[in-house]
Formats: C-alpha cells, sequence, structure tokens
C-alpha cells in the first residue's frame, strides 16, 4: 500500500538531528514491510529542512507553515491524493479537522496516533477547540494511543473504538556496538574517575520537566556518595538553574550541556550510572527508553510514560516522591544482569512493528485491501 505519516505538531517533536525520530522509526517499520511511504513533517514557519530519501520505500517531506503555538496550520493540498491511510501523530491538534476533510474527500483512510488527549495550554480556548474538532472525530474512528494511560482518557472523552501500540525504538538509530567501547575511557574524556557516580538528567529545561527540582535533589545527596550530575537540555529555566547550581557551591559536580546531536547521545548514557526523570507529566519519554537500552539504572517519578516503560524492568525504579528517588540513587547499584535483561526486554516490548501493523490493519480494514 501507499502510505502516509503526517506530523503538523510545532515543536522540538522529532527535531532533526538531536531527537529520535518517532515519525522516521515509524516509517522504516512500514517501509520493511514492502509498502511505500511518504513523512510528511511540519516545521515552524521560519525554518527549512531538505526533503530527503530514507530508503527506495522512505522518503521524507518537510513543510514550513504558519502555526498557534504547537498547533501548525497544515494545507492538507500537498498530501498525494492516492494514499491509502495517513497516520497522523494528532495529540490535541485543533486544525486537524481540515486534514480529516480531505482524507474522507480522497478516499483515504485517517488513522490518529495519539500520544496526549487533553490540552496543556493555559487557554481553555484551544481546549475547547479541540474538543469542538479534532476529539469529534476521535469519537467517530478507530483510534491508536500511545499508553493504556491515554487509552484510558480518550475512553473517559467518550472514544470507543481505541487500540495501544507503544512508540518504538529504531534500532537502525541505536549504537548497537556500544558495548564495545571503553566506557571508562568515555568517562575520562568527559572529566569523570572510575569512583564518581553519575547521575544523567535530559531533557528541556522547562517547568515540567523540574530541571531546578532535580539540582535541589542532587544537593541532598551530593555527600552519600561521589555523585557527579550531568543534565543535557536547553530552554528558559537555563539561567535560573545555573544560578541555583552556584548558589549552592555545585559547580564542581554539576554540569550543564544545552545540545548533544543525536548521533552521540549514547556516549551520555553510557557514562551516566543512572537517568532520572521527574516529569510527572511525561508522555512516553525516548530518552527514557534509551537510557535503559544503554543499560543506564533509570529512577522516575511516576507518569503515563515511566508507567509503562520500566513496569517490572529489574535494575530500574519507578518512584512516589523525590525522597524516594534520593533513596534509591543512594542504595546498593543494580546488578548488571538485572540491566541487561531489562535492555533486551524493553526492545522485545517496544518495537515499531506493532504500530505499523495496527496502523496497516486499519487502514486495510476501512480500503478493503489485503494486508
Amino acid at each position: 500500500m501507499k502510505l502516509g505519516i503526517l506530523v503538523t505538531i510545532i515543536s522540538g517533536f522529532g527535531k532533526k538531528g538531536f531527537y529520535h525520530s518517532q515519525e522516521i522509526g515509524l516509517g522504516k517499520a512500514l517501509a520493511a514491510k514492502g509498502h511505500d511511504i511518504t513523512v510528511y513533517k511540519c516545521l515552524a514557519r521560519n525554518k527549512h529542512e531538505d526533503d530527503m530519501e530514507v530508503s527506495d520505500h522512505l522518503r521524507v517531506r518537510y513543510f514550513p507553515i504558519p502555526a498557534v503555538g504547537v498547533h501548525g496550520l497544515f494545507n492538507p493540498a500537498v498530501l498525494d491524493k492516492d494514499l491509502d491511510g495517513l497516520l497522523v501523530f494528532s495529540d490535541t491538534q485543533i486544525f486537524l479537522p481540515r486534514v480529516y476533510r480531505w482524507c474522507k474527500k480522497n478516499g483515504v483512510a485517517f488513522v490518529p496516533y495519539i500520544g496526549i488527549a487533553h490540552s496543556a495550554w493555559k487557554k481553555k480556548v484551544m481546549d475547547l477547540l479541540f474538543r469542538a474538532g479534532t476529539l469529534r472525530i476521535y469519537r467517530e474512528l478507530p483510534v491508536i494511543a500511545k499508553s493504556p494511560a491515554v487509552k484510558d482518557e480518550l475512553l473517559a472523552l467518550g472514544v470507543t473504538r481505541c487500540d495501544v501500540a507503544p512508540v518504538g525504538l529504531d534500532e537502525t538509530e541505536l549504537k548497537t556496538d556500544y558495548a564495545c567501547h571503553d566506557r571508562e575511557a568515555l568517562r575520562r574524556e568527559m572529566g569523570y574517575g572510575p569512583d564518581d557516580v553519575v547521575i544523567g538528567f535530559v531533557g528541556r529545561l522547562k517547568v515540567e520537566k523540574q530541571p531546578e527540582e532535580m539540582i535541589g535533589l542532587f544537593n541532598g545527596i551530593k555527600d552519600r556518595k561521589r555523585f557527579r550530575l550531568l543534565m543535557v537540555g536547553e530552554g528558559y529555566l537555563k539561567e535560573k538553574v545555573e544560578e541555583k547550581t552556584a548558589s549552592l557551591g555545585l559547580s564542581d559536580r554539576v554540569r550543564l550541556i544545552e545540545r548533544v546531536p543525536y548521533e552521540d547521545m549514547w556516549k551520555i548514557h553510557v557514562v551516566c550510572d543512572y537517568f532520572v526523570n521527574l516529569c510527572t507529566r511525561e508522555i512516553f519519554g525516548m530518552a527514557l527508553l534509551e537510557s535503559v537500552y544503554y543499560r543506564s539504572s533509570a529512577v522516575a517519578l511516576h507518569a503515563p510514560g515511566p508507567d509503562v516503560i520500566l513496569k517490572d524492568l529489574p535494575g530500574h525504579a519507578l518512584c512516589t516522591s523525590m525522597e524516594d528517588i534520593a533513596n534509591r540513587l543512594c542504595a546498593q547499584y543494580p546488578d548488571a544482569d538485572d540491566l541487561a535483561y531489562s535492555s533486551e526486554e524493553l526492545l522485545r516490548r517496544f518495537s515499531w512493528d506493532i504500530a505499523a501493523d495496527r496502523f496497516i490493519a486499519l487502514t486495510a480494514k476501512e480500503a478493503g485491501k489485503s494486508c
């Protein structure tokens, strides 16, 4: 079949060169099954990226478009009319009804892939627009949720046909031979000694990620082991994070790197002993997935994403409070065999094949075609 994947979200979602690209990972899985795939990726109006051919059956086209916040105003006229199905990373995007109408008019199966079903905007008007438009579409169609928590939220909103397919890891983008590299040499390159216990924190420096709280947490445990904190992220709280670090006298123990190219992110995970996630609104968490893959012990507050990713994975922990996290970090380090098992189990649970198969089945059912 000829299939499309659309991302109208205008944000850091899948930012080229710095983040795991969910839409391309899914595209690769679909192309491997013999389908012809076009990814339609929207950018902020002042941005530009060159289209690219990932493989013979997978291409990515970029479209700078106007937007209201993260809500891209996409013109569906640029979509290929002979598509069999269009999977949309849709969430609460308010301009999707026009894409849905285009699909209906052209006989293209419209399949929403949803990671969040409530507006994070302070302005209630956005939530009202979502409920009046996009949510009505969700109630009419079969949809795919990224997690059981999102499915429950959609069911509560009156969406009756909802399946679950988690975000996957794109193994072609992972450093699969990371274990062949000298970990201690990598740590020395970054200024860490063999006795240092490195805590990793990766995420945008904004309120919901709690970077200032991470500094406070670190300050409370800094002397219980040879702890070091390695933070990777940029955002409007950068100055406050730096000020708090300096005021607590932690500048020699805390390192902040604004950006790390995705091709080098594996080094961050391998260098770190722990990976901490403090976002209680984490929808999924690609960095969390990757930390488990690279056998860094993940410690996270309960949230929809971490609850799914870390469930029943030995060597990692879901915590209910900052105190709980502190105690976990100060306890005996997990067994290497547990971390190895969890890394392998992760690849079994979080494969893009799952979402690809759901999309193919829904498209084939609507189009009356064989999978």
